[in-house]
């Protein structure tokens, strides 16, 4: 490609992936490269397109000195025509570098956009429940690295201490010979805005002991001020149901998945297995004409937004544009399959809940003595299938992409529950011997097929969710783990796995 590419420095915010910006996210979900700092988390990096390229370019404090300000590998895909995104821990321009990385962009007349994101300060802050300011308090605020820290010691003023861990004892020490009192309240913040946030309030003479014996590596800073005393009243974050509770949901397919969003929303860590990715299959031509068999089917079925992508992009490569080239009603199955229809201008006549029975039956009559196509991987989709040919469809298959299975290491934190979305998910989940490791966890079943599969591969502490949909198998797991939670281990940054599947 020999047309100039464009690279957009992009905040990514503290962690949490609800805090991006409309910006950030569109920017995100249409990029060809994506590269990212090391710190990004893995739920944000979930939203990158399985088909987009993913680069780690930061380093965390002490990995060493570096002799260039931009990354060598994304000037590389900006000169070869990549749209890229330089994915930047909090905001771009606080403490972040961004500015040098633009620097460098301009000189070398590589065309940029800086996308400010939400900072660390502020996201820490608003989820310890700690206001910056205050009309009580405080009416300045100082943001500063925790390598060197200088105030002016004003006694209405908030300090926030960036990278605070690596030398907290020496600026605190600086903190106090300035002029702060030692009983000034200060709250150090962990892993702010995700599963993982620890928020510890103590005195300014007495924070850096208590750190110390907690011994975390995630990244930190410390607020100090008399507003950390409020957190004791607007604390929140911690309060949601499943703060703090680690679930393991199991994956099939690629795509986002909506049972590990409403987890995620509801404060469970959510780790995804296996990584599933895809690629087009090889025979388009086929897929193609399929699309185009007017006389042979009274509907095709799309059943996830990846078959719906692939099979337009099959279309594309022969000779006419999607939207007229498919002259069959269309049917989509769960949301993402319809969202990908209407992105390409393509129609469809019905929407099904998802691909569960109960989803099926509510539309029977429509599918019955008709002749239906549908687009699946090349695992196929017979549940689904099945489901159809139930309510008096005859069914075709026809595949459209290749799921592609990565089983990345265990993490630290082992799951306190497991989630099988389907018996398919169980199957890769479960097989093998990573799969037996996993036997005697609790786990969540959905649907009877889905039970009889696990437990067939000797999961043996199995619960049945009492309905097929996303709303019971939350409330299942809010109760199978009402209590405490443990305290999460600790590590360095969780290995990514991209979020994948309808469910």
């Amino acid at each position: 490609m020999s047309e100039q590419g464009i690279v957009y420095l992009v905040g990514a915010g503290p962690g949490d992936p609800k805090l991006l910006t409309v910006r950030a996210l569109e920017l995100i979900r249409s990029a060809q490269v994506v590269a990212h700092d090391e710190l990004v988390s893995p739920e944000i990096l979930s939203l990158v397109p399985p088909d987009a390229e993913l680069l780690a370019v930061g380093r965390r404090h002490g990995q060493g000195t570096t002799d260039y300000r931009l990354h060598p590998l994304v000037f590389e895909r900006a000169r070869a025509g990549r749209v890229v995104v330089r994915l930047k821990c909090g905001d771009p321009l606080i403490f972040g570098r961004g500015a040098e990385e633009a620097e460098d962009l301009a000189e070398a007349g590589i065309p940029f956009e800086i996308v400010p994101g939400v900072s660390a300060a502020l996201g820490a802050a608003a989820y310890a429940g700690i206001p910056l300011t205050d009309r009580r308090h405080a009416s300045r605020v100082t943001l500063t690295t925790g390598h060197r820290a200088e105030t002016g010691g004003h006694a209405h003023e908030t300090v926030v201490l960036y990278m605070a861990a690596h030398r907290l004892k020496e600026n605190i020490e600086r903190l106090l010979s300035e002029g702060y009192k030692p009983s000034t309240p200060a709250a150090y913040i962990a892993a702010a805005t995700t599963p993982r946030q620890l928020v510890i309030i103590d005195t300014l003479a007495q924070l850096a002991d208590r750190i110390e014996a907690v011994q975390r590596f995630d990244p930190a800073l410390v607020i100090v001020g008399e507003v950390a005393r409020l957190r004791e009243r607007i604390g929140w974050f911690e309060k949601a149901p499943l703060h703090g509770r680690c679930v393991m949901v199991a994956r099939a397919r690629p795509g986002p998945s909506r049972i590990a969003a409403r987890l995620r929303a509801m404060g469970a860590l959510v780790l995804e297995r296996p990584k599933v990715s895809f690629e087009d299959t090889a025979s388009s031509c086929t897929l193609a004409r399929s699309l185009r068999r007017k006389d042979r089917y009274d509907a095709i079925v799309f059943a996830c937004s990846v078959g719906a992508e692939a099979a337009l992009r099959s279309l594309r490569s022969i000779d006419s544009p999607a939207s007229s080239a498919i002259e069959i009603p269309a049917i989509a199955v769960g949301r993402g399959a319809a969202d990908a229809l209407e992105k390409n201008g393509i129609p469809y006549f019905l929407q099904l809940d998802g691909a569960c029975r109960e989803a099926i039956a509510k539309a029977a009559p429509t599918f019955a003595g008709k002749r239906l196509l549908l687009v699946v991987s090349t695992q196929g989709r017979p549940a689904l299938k099945a489901e159809f040919e139930a309510a008096g469809a005859s069914v075709e298959e026809v595949p459209a992409y290749r799921p592609l299975y990565e089983y990345a290491p265990q993490l630290g934190t082992p799951p306190e529950l497991i989630v099988l979305p389907s018996s398919s998910a169980a199957r890769l989940l479960l097989e093998g011997e990573d799969g037996k490791s996993l036997a005697a966890f609790p786990m969540i079943a959905i649907g009877p097929a889905t039970e009889a599969a696990a437990r067939n591969l000797g999961a043996i502490n199995l619960k049945r969710c009492p309905a097929d949909s996303i709303d019971s198998v939350v409330a299942e797991v809010i109760e199978s783990l009402a209590g405490p939670a443990p305290a999460l281990q600790d590590g360095n940054q969780p290995t990514r796995e991209r979020a994948n599947g309808n469910k």
